[in-house]
Order: C-alpha cells, then structure tokens, then sequence
C-alpha cells in the first residue's frame, strides 16, 4: 500500500499542473505573508501592499516555473523573453488580484488571507493557461529540427 501511494505520488508531482499549483501555493503564502508585513504591520495601504508583495511572489513563481514546473519542455526562448511573457500575461491577474482584495477588504469586510484566497483561485486557469500554452509552450522535437533549419 506504502509504495502505491509513493508512485501514485511522484506520479502527480510530474504532473505540470500539480507543480504548478505547489509553485502557486508557494507563492500564495510568499503574497500572503509580504501582504501582511506591508499591510498590517507597516500600515502601507492595502492596494500597494498587493502590488508589492504580489510582484515579489510572482518573480518567485517565475524561477520555479523556469526551472522546475516547465523545465523539460524544451523551450528554446531566452530568458528575458520568458520574463518579459510572464509578466505582461501575470500583470492582468495581479491587478484584478489587487483591486478585488482592496475590494474584498473594504467593501466586504473579508480578511486579507480570505480577499486573497478568493482571487488568487479567479486568477488560478488564467495564468496555468498561459504559463502552459503560451509561455512554455512545449515544443516538439519536429519543431526543434525546423527551428533549426
């Protein structure tokens, strides 16, 4: 039973959208916490205080995605192009993020950790799907040969 469960593990750990959602959930808690520091502890205004920490999660989010979720589908785009993408495609999610915990918080009374619960699940297939298909688009060894050509 043990090493079914441990297969059944690793299985889903290869899964791009299970690493995906851990990288996110990494970042959620980088956002969340960032959030509060500035919010909360500082007293910056809660809208800035989610622009700031969201930016620093998503940077996180970025080099875990380079080098761990999408590593192995041979994406051939340097670097500062991957970035750039990134976050041209994240920046929409980041300010609906940021208006709807400002919105959420003000408005409806809800607490940072669940403003930023609820709009990080919006902003969820929104990013996997332009991280995946888009950005990291994985790229065939045919493709690979007529790029080379």
């Amino acid at each position: 039973m043990l090493v079914y469960t441990k297969g059944k593990i690793e299985y889903l750990i290869k899964l791009e959208f299970i690493r995906f959602c851990i990288v996110g959930g990494l970042g959620f808690v980088i956002n969340l916490a960032l959030l509060t520091l500035f919010h909360s502890i500082i007293g910056w205004p809660v809208f800035i205080s989610q622009l700031i920490s969201a930016e620093i999660a998503l940077f996180s989010n970025f080099m875990l995605h380079h080098h761990w979720t999408y590593k192995n589908n041979n994406v051939k785009k340097p670097l500062p192009k991957l970035l750039i993408q990134f976050h041209v495609t994240s920046w929409p999610a980041i300010l609906g993020s940021a208006l709807m915990v400002a919105t959420a918080e003000r408005y409806l009374h809800f607490s940072n950790l669940m403003a930023l619960v609820t709009s990080s699940a919006i902003a969820l297939m929104w990013n996997f799907g332009w991280t995946k298909y888009v950005i990291w688009r994985k790229v065939t060894e045919l493709e690979i040969k007529e790029i080379a050509r």
